[in-house]
């Protein structure tokens, strides 16, 4: 029994240390919440991009996303998703409830009303925005971590 209780402790332990591991890994550099950033503000930008010019911009966001998954992979040895359990989830839908009208109305602007241009300062304000929102999520992240060793 207390062979039991040994390893219950030891393996709390380690659960412990591996989350103040994260949550020291987890504090990303200002290029990380710029990268994010500039995905949410190319997704919006890419309404302004001629049609068949804009499946290839797409294509390359989507290749940024594979990009940013192997770099937190190497930087903290695993990529966490923006759409977890936690607390964090709301930050990600705070963020899209946000973010998702200024992309729909650059996308009404510029086809409906032919205000071509219209997306890319709303892109800005959408990179505004996913920067603001990294950091709050990442904040949001590392208080719940650190949070549950208390």
């Amino acid at each position: 029994m207390h062979h039991n209780s040994a390893n219950a402790a030891e393996a709390l332990a380690f659960i412990e240390q591996s989350r103040l591991r994260l949550a020291a890994a987890s504090d990303v550099p200002p290029i990380r919440h710029a990268a994010f950033a500039a995905l949410m503000g190319g997704m919006v930008a890419s309404t302004a991009v001629p049609f068949p010019l804009r499946f290839a911009m797409i294509a390359g966001l989507f290749a940024a996303i594979a990009w940013i998954v192997r770099w937190d992979r190497r930087r903290m040895g695993m990529f966490i998703n923006g759409y977890r359990a936690g607390r964090t989830r709301r930050v990600t839908a705070v963020m899209l409830l946000v973010i998702l009208p200024i992309h729909l109305l650059g996308v009404w602007l510029a086809t409906d009303r032919g205000v071509t241009w219209a997306p890319l300062p709303l892109a800005l304000v959408a990179a505004a925005i996913a920067y603001a929102g990294s950091l709050w999520w990442c904040r949001v992240f590392r208080r719940e971590l650190l949070g549950s060793l208390a």
